[in-house]
């Protein structure tokens, strides 16, 4: 195991290394959307690969909210983020606007668990 964040995720045996599981999502032309990889896939994202499809237009892009300006991606082109924690990325193709989708693909690391003491379910009673 090992700690992340506050939370404790999978490794393989006698390392630190992740276990992670590849993952792809297709946004299409012409929206803006959020990936959540810890809401939605279970954990963080250690790798990441956006890749804009459109031979025309640019798009922008934030990783973790952790830019005041949206990045700008140009058209036919791709950006990778390796090494990393990803807790989410921001895609827009309004900008635009694109006619071709956006293509995500990451490792999501395992689901994670919180750190802390394991506190049993409890009955009620009806007295």
């Amino acid at each position: 195991m090992v700690v992340l964040n506050g939370r404790e995720f999978r490794t393989e045996p006698n390392s630190t290394r992740l276990i992670t599981t590849p993952v792809a999502v297709t946004m299409p032309a012409n929206t803006r959307q959020v990936v959540d990889f810890a809401n939605r896939y279970g954990g963080p994202a250690t790798s990441l690969i956006i890749d804009n499809t459109d031979g025309a237009q640019a798009v922008t892009y934030n990783i973790n909210g952790q830019f005041i300006t949206a990045n700008r991606l140009p058209a036919s082109s791709f950006r990778t983020f390796d090494n990393m924690i990803i807790s989410r990325v921001e895609v827009d193709s309004t900008g635009g606007p694109s006619t071709q989708p956006v293509q995500i693909t990451a490792q999501v690391a395992g689901r994670s668990y919180e750190i802390g003491p394991r506190i049993g379910p409890q009955q009620e009673s009806l007295t």
